[in-house]
């Protein structure tokens, strides 16, 4: 039934793939902060540390972090923290760099999603530089190919009824529960989640099943930036005999 519903999703415009397919450790959010950050400091941009002869307009970022959105066990996300720095030799040219770096993150929008978490102010003496500095998040997808929206599919649980022909022989019915994990930005939540529902209810299985594809509830696990994580939960009724 996996693969079923991962092609009828794929069918529907929803990227989608097992959860156990899922790797954190494809992603590469460097470029998209480069991309987010250059035309802030005319591309005057470097990681770690400033070289001697950095210009008085510039910046530079480091990784201070990374965690996982995880949900069933399966690393469906990867969150990568940065702690980026603008400098300026004059405040009213920072406060616009300032600006005008908060106004990039707010419009940005795509299979990164990045979020400013804290930020600050302060006056460096020795090289006599305002800086600006801000904590950057990017979330990011654990597929090899990401695009939105996507959804992971994987198996929850199987609840089974009692033996129907006592102790001879065995018939049973298997509700499995199913969840997909819907990955979509914030405006397009609602409408994917439609999406899928219209694509999945009424689905069979002609391997083994003997009632097809229902509904059985969902909630939102994960918000990053402008991305919402929502677990859907679907079953269907197979047949186990001897």
């Amino acid at each position: 039934m996996i693969d079923n519903i991962i092609t009828v999703l794929s069918s529907a415009g929803i990227t989608a793939a097992p959860s156990s397919e899922a790797d954190p450790s494809r992603a590469d959010t460097v470029p998209g902060l480069v991309q987010l950050v250059d035309p802030v400091v005319d591309s005057n941009l470097w990681p770690l540390n400033l070289p001697a002869d950095a210009p008085g307009t510039n910046g530079v970022y480091s990784l201070a972090g990374q965690s996982s959105i995880e949900v069933d066990g399966y690393r469906l996300g990867r969150v990568d923290t940065y702690v980026l720095s603008l400098r300026a030799k004059a405040f009213d040219p920072l406060r616009g760099m300032t600006t005008q770096m908060i106004e990039r993150v707010a419009e940005q929008s795509g299979i990164e999603a990045w979020e400013i978490t804290d930020a600050a102010t302060d006056y460096e003496y020795d090289q006599r530089q305002y800086r600006a500095h801000f904590e950057l998040q990017a979330t990011s997808l654990a597929m090899a190919a990401p695009a939105l929206p996507a959804a992971f599919v994987h198996p929850v649980q199987a609840v089974t009824t009692s033996n129907e022909l006592g102790t001879m022989n065995v018939r049973q019915t298997v509700t499995e529960h199913i969840a997909v994990v819907l990955v979509a930005e914030q405006a397009e939540i609602e409408t994917q989640r439609r999406a899928i529902s219209a694509a999945l209810l009424g689905l069979e299985n002609p391997a083994d099943a003997v009632a097809p594809l229902e509904y059985a509830g969902g909630q939102r696990v994960a918000v990053s930036g402008s991305h919402v994580y929502w677990r859907e939960l679907y079953s269907y009724d197979r047949m186990i005999r001897s």
